[in-house]
């Protein structure tokens, strides 16, 4: 059975969330680091593509170039499983260059490190995908 988190940490989650569209928006390799776990990982499911470390996330954002989507994070609902592992699912838009939409779902693990909460692992699950590939 899963349980929610206490109030404190679901604002800390959802302040995490936030953070995530600036850093990886504005590919703000800095910022990264308060939104991801040195060994965090993103993975594209549409594409197999999968960044390991912080630092390979840190190329891909900086990599999206003038392309870049621009992401928002929405409804999202946290949990916490029965060994402690915090997890959550969010859905996103992405606006791209040309007002076009491309949304789907987040699927998150957070870790709570000493300096706040973390991204540990990130599945991203496209609904309506973008013709153009990502890839590691």
């Amino acid at each position: 059975m899963t349980t929610g988190p206490t109030p404190a940490d679901a604002e800390e989650l959802r302040q995490l969330l936030a953070r995530f569209s600036h850093a990886f928006d504005n590919a703000d390799a800095p910022a990264l680091a308060e939104v991801f776990t040195e060994d965090g990982v993103i993975e594209l499911t549409r594409t197999g593509a999968v960044f390991t470390g912080l630092e390979k996330i840190r190329v891909f954002a900086r990599d999206l170039g003038p392309e870049h989507p621009d992401h928002q994070t929405l409804d999202s609902v946290f949990t916490v499983d029965e060994d402690g592992t915090f997890r959550g699912r969010s859905r996103y838009l992405a606006i791209l260059p040309d007002g076009s939409v491309h949304n789907g779902d987040y699927f998150d693990v957070y870790t709570r490190t000493p300096d706040g909460w973390r991204i540990a692992h990130r599945r991203s699950v496209p609904r309506y995908p973008l013709q153009r590939h990502h890839r590691a």
